[in-house]
């Protein structure tokens, strides 16, 4: 189940403080092939982030640190122009949270991995929501970001690297791009290096093969 605590924050961008829920635990049964985790009672992705509901700025709770202000902190300006783009206006609440706090990591010039996870996570709250359109457009962004994460090597655990691999594949057959997701997924057993990654292999056979038979 999924239960919550209540902590005080500092906006870096506004300096407003104010309270927020984030998640305290949670657990989920089974996920779809992408990682999104099917939750055990209350969704808990919209309280992964924290936002401030003066100015919007969202990221995660450990960005809040006072001692990491300075190098967290866009101006107001920015954050309004992200609201206004077109995309950020026809996608769920929650999806746009997520996409909002990833355009803020570009911004600070963040680990790509990390950007390339709240694209995704973005593109869950879209397929929750039925935003077919949205979910797409998140889907490609967080495929570019984990194409530089790899291009960079901004990867600190190397057993992603067959992880993000696999992840992109998937994301291309997702979007019904069967070869860039054959490309992919036939890359994955080369930078397996560990044995109990088996199972990163057992995946990527299964979803080359709904690759090849167009089932998405």
């Amino acid at each position: 189940m999924t239960t919550f605590k209540t902590d005080q924050y500092a906006c870096p961008a506004c300096s407003k403080v104010f309270s927020a829920q984030t998640v305290l635990t949670l657990s989920h049964r089974g996920q779809d092939s992408d990682f999104f985790p099917h939750y055990v009672g209350e969704n808990p992705l919209p309280f992964f982030l924290v936002q401030c509901p003066s100015c919007s700025y969202a990221a995660y709770p450990e960005d809040y640190d006072p001692e990491k202000k300075k190098e967290r902190r866009v101006a107001t300006g920015f954050i309004k122009r992200i609201m206004a783009l077109p995309l950020a206006k026809k996608m769920p609440a929650e999806a746009l949270r997520f996409f909002l706090s990833a355009r803020i990591y570009e911004e600070t010039e963040r680990n790509p991995y990390h950007i390339a996870n709240l694209y995704l996570r973005g593109s869950w709250c879209c397929r929750i929501e039925e935003a077919r359109k949205a979910e797409i457009e998140l889907q490609q962004l967080a495929i570019r970001h984990f194409k530089l994460a790899l291009d960079k090597s901004t990867l600190k655990n190397p057993d992603n690297v067959p992880v993000v691999t696999y992840l992109i594949g998937e994301l291309y057959r997702r979007l019904e791009d069967k070869k860039s997701a054959r490309e992919w997924f036939f890359n994955v057993p080369e930078v397996v290096l560990d044995s109990e990654q088996h199972w990163i292999l057992e995946l990527t056979q299964k979803q080359a093969e709904l690759n090849e038979h167009s089932i998405n």
